[in-house]
């Protein structure tokens, strides 16, 4: 498999929420995962002026594609798996986010 560089986009939803997604190099989605704020009793502010989100872009030869996250105490981390191997992270931090 030849060398693919991805890009790694964790944002805000409109509807309560955090969407993770990976796109490749034709920008259809490899890899997805969705966090509901409920699950976690969390909420944000009243209003913003825009989502907010992070991104990443990776290169790498892998066969596979999968994302994970885990909650802390003070945020959620994202990791983007190729063949088992973290490729990157991204933090998502309660404070930076403003979500009580």
């Amino acid at each position: 498999m030849p060398m693919e560089t991805y890009h790694f986009e964790v944002r805000e939803t409109e509807t309560e929420g955090i969407d993770a997604d990976v796109y490749g190099s034709d920008d259809v989605i490899e890899a997805s995962t969705r966090v509901s704020y409920t699950d976690y009793d969390l909420e944000p502010p009243e209003s913003r002026d825009e989502q907010p989100s992070h991104t990443a872009e990776v290169t790498a030869d892998v066969t596979t594609l999968s994302l994970q996250y885990e909650r802390d105490d003070g945020g959620f981390e994202f990791r983007l798996l190729g063949d088992r191997d973290e490729l990157t992270r991204v933090r998502v931090d309660d404070e930076e986010w403003d979500l009580q």
